[in-house]
């Protein structure tokens, strides 16, 4: 049998000592930021005591642009979104709607995914959720708020993993987190709003404790970042 090089079996050692310590290498330590508004405002006018028509909603995806997640987390990359269909009914079944606010929303809200580093490379590990529920009157939005607030108090009762009322701690003028998922419902101004989302990425933890770190340092910032762009 020949025998091998001493030269070239030495670089075969390295060679193989390198490929090794790649397939082990750590990602990096996920950073998280903080919100920073830079989109432009959302400026639905819609009449008293009235929903806003809607083809005047706005395009969900348009709501939360890269550089504001890159400042919620700033490895954030290769971004990518998905318009998610939002169905809208009257405010009040025994009244008539006026015409076009009711219906389909095409683009009422918007599925954002994106990737971070993790030991298990994934292109889009982790996602970021906006859906209006309604867009209205403030005094229509605040008050289809406080129901479905209460609904969802009362279905969760005593347990706090299923309901927690946030008030006003987000910016807006009023949220809550429901489910054991990373869920919130707010309102501000003449949106009502939903924000949800989650992640796999190592820095977040593990299930289920994910869902409620991902809520607790991204999605309270989503919500800072949006409310503080509504008019």
């Amino acid at each position: 049998m020949p025998k091998m090089n001493p030269v070239l079996a030495a670089a075969a050692v390295v060679s193989a000592a390198v490929v090794l310590s790649g397939c082990s290498s750590e990602p990096p330590s996920l950073t998280f930021g903080s919100a920073k508004p830079s989109g432009a405002r959302l400026e639905a006018r819609p009449a008293r005591g009235a929903s806003l028509p809607l083809a005047q909603w706005p395009n969900a995806c348009e709501v939360l642009g890269d550089e504001e997640i890159r400042a919620i987390l700033p490895q954030a990359k290769d971004f990518q979104r998905e318009p998610v269909k939002v169905t809208v009914i009257n405010f009040n079944p025994l009244e008539t709607s006026d015409p076009g606010t009711t219906g389909d929303v095409p683009t009422g809200g918007c599925k954002t995914e994106f990737g971070l580093p993790a030991k298990y490379k994934s292109k889009h590990n982790s996602d970021i959720r906006i859906v209006f529920k309604a867009v209205a009157d403030p005094a229509l939005v605040e008050a289809s708020y406080a129901e479905d607030r209460d609904d969802e108090a009362k279905r969760a009762g005593q347990d706090t993993t299923k309901f927690r009322d946030l008030k006003d701690s987000l910016g807006a003028a009023g949220c809550y987190a429901k489910g054991t998922t990373a869920t919130m419902v707010c309102h501000q101004g003449p949106y009502q709003f939903e924000v949800s989302g989650s992640s796999t990425a190592d820095g977040v933890g593990k299930y289920p404790q994910a869902d409620e770190n991902w809520r607790q340092k991204v999605l309270t910032e989503v919500v800072r970042t949006v409310s503080a762009r509504m008019a």
